[in-house]
C-alpha cells in the first residue's frame, strides 16, 4: 500500500494503456476545483483513477464516483483504489452522461475525457450541481477548448477561467539535465454561481 497525500508522484499509481493525467497537471486541476472536506465529486473519463484518488485523499468524509468507460480503467481504478487503500471512491464503468442519472446532487465535476459528449455532461452538471458547485475540465486540442468555454457559457456557468499548462521535467543525461516537455494542456474552470 502507498501512502497518499497531495502531488502523489506518477510512479506510485499502477497503470496500463489508459491515459494518465500528470502529476503537476492533476496539482493545477483539483486546486481549481476549490474542494471541501466533505464533497461529492464526479470524476468523468477517470483513466487509470489519479485524480479520483488525490481528490478522495484530500475528501475524507466526501465521496467521489469515477465514471470511465474502459474496462481496463476500472480494473485499474480498483487496482489503485487498494493500492492507496482509498474507500470513498465508487467505480462506475459506462459512458457519460447516461451513467450519471442515478447520482443526484454533486458538489464538483471534473471532466478528463467526455467520448464526444462534452455538452451533455455540462448540461448534466449545470442541472445536479449544489449552488455553489464547480466544474474543471482538461483539454488538449483547441476544438474541445472552443467547446467546453462554448457550452459553460450556454449553460450559464460564472467566473470562466482557462490555464494553458506547459510542463518540463528534468530528464539526466550523463551529468548534465535537459528539459523534456510534456504535452500542453488547458484546464478550464467554472462556477454555477
Amino acid at each position: 500500500m502507498k501512502s497518499c497525500s497531495f502531488g502523489i508522484p506518477d510512479d506510485n499509481f499502477i497503470r496500463g494503456n489508459i491515459p494518465m493525467t500528470k502529476e503537476e497537471v492533476r496539482a493545477i486541476s483539483i486546486s481549481k476545483l476549490r474542494l471541501n472536506k466533505e464533497d461529492r465529486v464526479v470524476d468523468v473519463g477517470a483513466g487509470t483513477g489519479a485524480i479520483s484518488i488525490e481528490i478522495a485523499a484530500f475528501i475524507p468524509k466526501g465521496k467521489v464516483y469515477s465514471v470511465e468507460k474502459n474496462t481496463e480503467g476500472t480494473d485499474l481504478i480498483n487496482k489503485n483504489k487498494k493500492n492507496f487503500n482509498i474507500s470513498n471512491i465508487e467505480v462506475i464503468e459506462g459512458l457519460a452522461p447516461e451513467i450519471l442519472k442515478s447520482i443526484g446532487s454533486i458538489d464538483k465535476v471534473f471532466i478528463g475525457g467526455s467520448s464526444g459528449k462534452m455538452d451533455e455532461i455540462i448540461m448534466w452538471a449545470k442541472k445536479n450541481l449544489t449552488d455553489k458547485g464547480r466544474i474543471v475540465i482538461n483539454a488538449i486540442t483547441l476544438e474541445n477548448v472552443y467547446k467546453a468555454i462554448t457550452y459553460l457559457k450556454k449553460n450559464t456557468f460564472k467566473n470562466i477561467d482557462v490555464v494553458h499548462v506547459n510542463i518540463s521535467k528534468g530528464k539526466n543525461i550523463g551529468d548534465l539535465t535537459m528539459m523534456i516537455g510534456q504535452n500542453p494542456i488547458y484546464v478550464i474552470s467554472a462556477s454555477k454561481e
